[in-house]
């Protein structure tokens, strides 16, 4: 047992104890550590940081701790033991491993970057310098030599980096709590003990990690540091996750679902028949179908629209800030009764203002009758206004955005979708607004707006086309082990893992198309709606009937045109891919220089894997000429006309 091994027990109540009995417990008084004593206590215990994350580290040996990993090796390894392709389930589980690695050290450096530039960053940085009692004198250390046990002293404008419990306070101390979602003017008293179950936020006798001191003064025991302090615990616990993310969870789901169903018949067959060939096939689907990167895509393409925001001095705060800036229905000021108003008009893209204004709910209609917009008293319940306003319509996810410019607007902000201020604002509003933009000016806003749309946008395109594809794959294999055929699982994984991949990623680079503005809003609620799920299923049924039509003409029965039908199949497969990213791009193809790129690349291949010879052996194809060339490539164009006919419904 160590000397300071009473030191060791951090989840202590501390609010529960009076003050006295906290000095006992941390071994010191109210004249604070001897220099000696609290040298050793930071030897035993560390300094007063966050311990070094190495994320780009952990993002490397992730696939190392992946059960998934394991599993994947090893079949690959009893199918290759067998005389299937394991290899190539190797191969693709390497590339979609080093494409998330990717995109997570790109997210890293992205999110990084916008940091950087964001004004809470500037704000919020404590000073790396504290006055604490040493030796019953005040002395100036590193915040980070903190150790449990130090009396540290704080004055107005001081932000601690350590959980206090407060035992000397000024009459006048105000200490703002928004940054851990507690009232911004809140007394401390040292005297004062609560239960033991009361809220952290609620003991007044406690001073935490991330609070500022507005007014006065306070002395207090140092009672937990670095990752210890509620402020990590609360960051740990509150972390801010999007709408669309939960909605492709779900999406993934249906997926994996889908998946497992076709693939148990598919190594069902093969256990019937004694062949390994329609194991691989299902290896082959589940490899090349399942989404695993398309939440990392999703953050990284949140955080291209915070970084687009940012170069036009517009700061979202959390990368799911920009789902519900799609979402918006309702924008609310709350304005004074001498303000004037100058704002966009945004009925045509489905969205409405309403206002809340200090004065009367008489003067608020009078105001509401001279500017032309709904508006209510603030006075008169605005949080439960705010809460029927998400209501009106539940058919969707309504999105509520509040604009405040005073300190009491916070729980009002707090109550909306997006609590939305300015830059000159008090820094308590900030720390409790998603959007912050350079002055009070709301023509910001639908710059802001569209670009959440954008985000919201690209993602659903790339969903639409991957999800596309992996029901496409699926039926075909369901429809190719029904008939009694041999699908080549290396084009399984070719399409889907490497092409379809080729085609959707250049659909989250496209720029903001500004259309999208006026645009209904309900486009913009929910991947999860009847109309993209309608959209699968015809181009689904599209690509799969031209995929029919295209093998059965060609083979009518004879076995000796099977390889020839089997060939045409496989070009109007890849190529439907091709057509079915040209149809739903925003933007022109000869504009999108990655998406350019991306066709030909596939289309090089797709002639290569037909036309020769050795990678015919390998892809299970035979060359076609030029006529069969032609209508297997026309048969692939209707899934990009069916996509316009729904565009021009």
């Amino acid at each position: 047992m160590t000397k300071f091994d009473f030191l060791s027990d951090t989840k202590k109540a501390w609010h529960y104890m009076d003050v006295d009995q906290v000095l006992a417990a941390l071994e010191t008084s109210m004249e604070g550590l001897s220099y000696v004593n609290a040298r050793q206590r930071l030897r035993h215990l560390g300094a007063n940081k966050l311990p070094r994350s190495h994320p780009i580290s952990k993002v490397l040996i992730q696939p190392l701790i992946n059960p998934l990993t394991y599993l994947l090796l090893g079949s690959a390894i009893y199918l290759q033991w067998n005389g299937a392709e394991g290899w190539a389930l190797i191969s693709v589980g390497v590339i979609h491993s080093a494409i998330g690695i990717g995109i997570s050290i790109w997210s890293i450096k992205t999110k990084a970057k916008v940091s950087r530039d964001s004004p809470q960053r500037r704000q919020n940085e404590p000073s790396n310098s504290v006055t604490v009692l040493r030796d019953r004198e005040e002395m100036e250390i590193p915040s980070r030599d903190l150790v449990l046990g130090d009396v540290l002293i704080l004055r107005e404008g001081d932000r601690p980096t350590v959980d206090l419990r407060v035992i000397e306070t000024s009459e006048d101390l105000r200490v703002n709590q928004t940054n851990l979602g507690g009232e911004a003017i809140c007394a401390k008293l040292a005297a004062l003990t609560f239960e033991e179950k009361t809220p952290p936020l609620e003991c007044n006798n406690m001073i935490y990690a991330g609070t500022e001191i507005s007014a006065g003064s306070a002395r207090g025991i140092v009672i937990a540091t670095s990752r210890f302090t509620q402020e990590q615990a609360a960051l740990i616990k509150d972390k801010p996750f999007s709408v669309i993310h939960s909605e492709l969870r779900q999406l993934r789901q249906v997926w994996i679902w889908l998946l497992l169903f076709v693939t148990t018949i598919a190594i069902g067959f093969s256990w019937q028949r004694g062949i390994t060939i329609n194991a691989m096939t299902a290896a082959a689907l589940i490899v090349s179908t399942y989404p695993q990167n398309l939440l990392r895509i999703a953050t990284q393409v949140q955080l291209f629209g915070m970084r687009d925001l940012a170069k036009q001095r517009i700061w979202a705060r959390f990368p799911s800030v920009l789902d519900a800036i799609a979402r918006i229905t309702t924008i609310v000021p709350i304005v004074e009764s001498d303000v004037v108003l100058s704002f966009d008009n945004l009925s045509r893209a489905g969205i409405e203002w309403r206002g809340l204004i200090r004065a009367s709910e008489d003067d608020a209609e009078a105001f509401s009758r001279a500017i032309g917009i709904e508006t209510h008293s603030y006075f008169d319940a605005p949080q439960e206004r705010i809460r029927q306003w998400k209501e009106d319509r539940q058919k969707y996810l309504n999105a509520v955005a509040v604009i405040g410019n005073d300190i009491e607007d916070i729980p009002l902000l707090r109550a909306a979708d997006v609590g939305i201020c300015d830059r000159t604002c008090r820094k308590e509003l900030q720390d409790s607004a998603g959007l912050i933009i350079p002055k009070e000016d709301f023509h910001y806003l639908p710059i802001a707006i569209l670009e959440g749309r954008a985000t919201f946008d690209r993602l659903q395109r790339t969903a639409l086309l991957t999800a596309t594809s992996s029901f496409t794959l699926a039926v075909l294999t369901l429809m190719d082990t029904a008939a009694g055929f041999s699908m080549p699982p290396l084009q399984l994984i070719w399409v889907g893992a490497i092409a379809t991949t080729i085609v959707a990623f250049p659909l989250v680079l496209e720029p903001t198309h500004e259309t999208l503005l006026f645009q209904p809003a309900h486009r913009f609620q929910s991947i999860l709606r009847s109309s993209n799920y309608l959209r699968i299923l015809l181009a689904v049924v599209t690509t799969i009937s031209a995929i029919s039509i295209v093998f059965w003409l060609k083979y009518q029965g004879q076995p000796a045109m099977f390889s020839q039908a089997r060939s045409m199949a496989f070009v109007t497969l890849g190529f439907s891919q091709v057509f079915h990213a040209c149809a739903i791009a925003r933007h022109s193809v000869f504009s999108n220089l990655p998406l350019m790129l991306g066709i030909s690349f596939i289309a090089i291949c797709q002639i290569a894997f037909v036309q020769v010879p050795w990678f015919g052996d390998l892809m299970s194809t035979v060359p076609l000429n030029g006529v069969e060339w032609t209508i297997s490539i026309l048969s692939a164009t209707a899934v990009f006309w069916v996509q316009e006919l729904i565009k021009t419904g």
